[in-house]
């Protein structure tokens, strides 16, 4: 009996972590792939620092280094366990985010004490060969899938060895499916799917590379930081958090340069409500689950009425904290993208086609 229950419950969970593990196959080649709407997570990587997480010891860390340190020694601190509230902005794993439809991941990477790459968010938190792993899986499981991996922040990476090192991590496991860097952010989705690969990183290095193999590699692999606008919002309450994004899709929407573009309605803690959940947990959020909970509700409606508002497709790249199956951001994604525009890439001006999307877009949201 025991096993017919736990066959039931894997099975659940594989149906439930699996429903949009290939949406991307909808959306028709003429698709411009920065003019998509790409859900994403903030801090991908942190969905697995607890308690007993080690700070990551990084030059961003929120406490002063020696704090950091000594909390390390220890075996648990209270340090440690408000700041895993704090710092695990995701629940799921990197494969649970992309089976549900993720598609653009945010990664904070810091090569610790030991010697091991982690992905990090001011705590330890997975190995990047283990995160490198899962989308590995995850890409050669559903080519019909193009994942982003934006290595954006990296710490302690000193000198040619540790640069090289890094590289090799990164070619192990995702080399063969690599999009060049030749390919273009203003391409169709039709003309990145020829090149039968299915991730772009994006990344930028500090140090000289050591083998020539890697820097030839990263020359002809990474995509620059240059090539993604991912302006940060730093904002703590949703007004002004709602009046920043407005500001920023105003501008893309005037100068619709042909960069990708990372939407950030993300709300960012500070010192004073971080006391406020330890003096009155009752009554203020102790977690980024709690403190992200009515933004996630507003989301879609704020999504919504960018989509209504502007005649072009000003939003690219969404990221989330504490995204769950129950978010509306992939079934957005979805809707949006998967859409056949009535008119054609040759015969009619791009203006013509962005109408003929937003109309399409109105005539979902009437009635």
């Amino acid at each position: 009996m025991k096993k017919y229950i736990f066959l039931i419950c894997f099975l659940f969970s594989t149906a439930l972590f699996s429903a949009n593990s290939n949406w991307m196959s909808q959306i028709p080649n003429s698709r411009v792939i920065n003019q998509l709407i790409i859900p994403g997570t903030h801090d991908s990587g942190s969905y697995a620092i607890t308690a007993l997480s080690k700070f990551s010891l990084s030059p961003d860390d929120p406490l002063p280094t020696w704090i950091e340190q000594v909390s390390n020694i220890l075996p648990l601190s209270l340090v440690r366990i408000i700041a895993a509230n704090w710092c695990r902005t995701q629940p799921y794993s990197i494969a649970d985010q992309l089976n549900n439809g993720i598609r653009y991941l945010d990664f904070r990477i810091d090569l610790f004490q030991d010697g091991h790459f982690y992905l990090n968010h001011a705590l330890l938190s997975v190995r990047l060969s283990d995160a490198l792993q899962q989308i590995k899986t995850f890409i050669q499981n559903n080519p019909s899938e193009i994942v982003f991996i934006d290595i954006n922040h990296i710490f302690n990476i000193n000198n040619a060895e540790n640069e090289t090192q890094l590289v090799q991590l990164l070619q192990t496991y995702l080399g063969p499916n690599a999009i060049p860097n030749t390919f273009h952010t203003s391409d169709t989705i039709g003309t990145l799917r020829k090149s039968n690969r299915n991730v772009i990183i994006f990344m930028d290095t500090s140090q000289i590379i050591s083998s020539l193999d890697m820097a030839k590699f990263a020359a002809h692999y990474f995509w620059h930081e240059s090539n993604i606008n991912s302006p940060w919002p730093n904002k703590s309450n949703m007004v002004d958090l709602k009046n920043t994004l407005d500001a920023e899709i105003a501008v893309r929407a005037q100068t619709q340069n042909n960069n990708f573009f990372v939407l950030q309605p993300i709300e960012t803690e500070n010192t004073h409500e971080i006391i406020n959940g330890i003096i009155d947990p009752l009554q203020f959020p102790t977690s980024i689950e709690n403190f992200t909970l009515s933004l996630s509700q507003h989301l879609k409606a704020w999504l919504d009425q960018y989509i209504s508002e502007y005649k072009s497709p000003v939003i690219n790249i969404v990221i989330q904290d504490w995204f769950t199956n129950q978010s509306d951001l992939v079934p957005l994604a979805i809707q949006y993208d998967t859409q056949v525009l009535t008119v054609t890439l040759k015969d009619q001006s791009i203006n013509t086609k962005l109408a003929a999307l937003k109309q399409w877009y109105r005539t979902q949201h009437t009635g």
